[in-house]
């Protein structure tokens, strides 16, 4: 094609062909000049076209160990304005020795920091093995498709704890094996695997000490969790689930070692069955020290739903054996609970030490009087961790209990 025909092309087709060009790329190597960046130096026109084309300039690969590479970075940053782009960081690592250097790098990836809303990939290409211990990637504001996390490919032998908010999961991957400290938070369907998610996550991760996912949206079904050094499981569970719904969660897991269980999503009735319940038919908790039941969202079920709690038998040592702490927070039927675990006519529960209130605002009082009666009892109460709202109601004090203010902001975090 003679050059008086190539000047005369549309500019739409001049930005045809550079797209066309731009397919190829991943062959290209990294000095290779990409034929956005060659367009551009043919002529004045050609340079206008393909500049005010933001679409070519999406596909960005920067070297941070070079400085020329990162004013590269910078205009195609500059240049791709609000289309979604694709970014390939490259280094070796061993280039960055000194506290100095090592912060030079960091400013260099700042760089991309206010583009992370557009980037669609971003890949991380280094010669040295990286070995992180702790990380953490978040993701504010989620799209209708949540964007899943693959990384990793030589693996990580270090990486201890990872912790992904809003951004999912994909297994199985090798470089999950030597995590001891997991949490998926903020998204439901956290996990992308073939197979039931709780089971991947066991046979991925055969370390791990703690927990924390959403499982509000898994079936219940014949699979069993197996991890036999989890000592920590923070778990969201389905808000709207039958009286029997929070014992079958339980007795989905193979835990022998957890020690600390909190359960975002539960109500009092399920609270009532699981303790009055003689066991579970395949699932054991010999070391559960402590248990939290949670609620984040309002619950009507004491006002508008006619129930009564059965009354406790006896305290659910077949269950619990280790159990010495317990937690509240925004149940319905807490007054019940509280009657029927601390009142007069309850039997002790013999290990327990701790019990952390924080009522709905409408049953404050109620739970109150709860309390009150539990005083009359001839029992030892155990330490108690009130919400203010009902420290404030009584001189807890004054009535020879162990009492403390607590916020339970402290816990409802773990689930926002």
């Amino acid at each position: 094609m003679s050059a008086p025909i190539i000047y005369s092309l549309p500019n739409e087709l001049l930005v045809a062909i550079a797209v066309a060009g731009q397919e190829g790329d991943g062959n290209l190597q990294p000095r290779t000049f990409k034929p956005e960046w060659t367009l551009s130096h043919v002529s004045r026109r050609f340079r206008d076209i393909i500049i005010g084309a933001p679409v070519l300039w999406t596909f960005i690969d920067a070297n941070l160990d070079v400085a020329g590479s990162m004013e590269i970075l910078k205009l195609y940053l500059e240049r791709s304005q609000a289309c979604y782009i694709s970014v390939t960081l490259r280094s070796s690592l061993d280039t960055w020795k000194t506290p100095h250097e090592d912060s030079t790098i960091v400013q260099r990836l700042y760089e991309i920091v206010p583009h992370f809303h557009h980037i669609v990939k971003l890949k991380i290409m280094l010669e040295t093995l990286w070995e992180p211990e702790h990380l953490e990637i978040r993701v504010d504001k989620v799209r209708d498709q949540m964007p899943t996390v693959e990384m990793f490919s030589p693996g990580v032998p270090r990486l201890s704890l990872l912790k992904l908010e809003g951004v999912k999961l994909r297994l199985p991957v090798q470089w999950t094996a030597s995590l001891t400290h997991l949490e998926l938070r903020r998204i439901q369907d956290a996990v992308t695997s073939n197979s039931n998610p709780l089971i991947a996550l066991a046979m991925q991760c055969p370390l791990l000490i703690h927990l924390h996912l959403d499982i509000s949206w898994i079936s219940i079904g014949a699979d069993r969790f197996h991890s036999p050094t989890l000592k920590s499981l923070h778990v969201s569970i389905y808000d709207g689930g039958d009286e029997f719904y929070l014992r079958n969660i339980m007795n989905l897991s193979d835990t022998p070692a957890l020690t600390d269980f909190m359960v975002e999503g539960t109500h009092g009735d399920q609270i009532s069955l699981l303790f009055n319940s003689t066991g579970l038919p395949r699932s054991s908790f010999p070391a559960l020290a402590s248990i939290s039941f949670v609620q984040r969202n309002i619950c009507d079920c004491e006002f508008e739903i006619p129930f009564s709690l059965d009354t406790l038998s006896s305290p659910p040592l077949a269950l619990f054996p280790a159990l010495s702490s317990l937690t509240l927070i925004n149940q319905c039927y807490t007054h019940k609970l509280v009657k029927n675990i601390l009142g007069p006519a309850s039997e002790p529960w013999p290990l327990l030490r701790t019990v952390t209130l924080c009522p709905m605002t409408d049953t404050v009082e109620k739970v109150c009087d709860a309390l009150k009666d539990a005083v009359q009892s001839e029992h030892r109460l155990p330490r108690l961790r009130l919400s203010s709202a009902l420290l404030s109601l009584e001189d807890w004090q004054g009535l020879g209990l162990d009492v403390e203010i607590f916020d339970p902001k402290d816990v409802l975090s773990n689930f926002w």
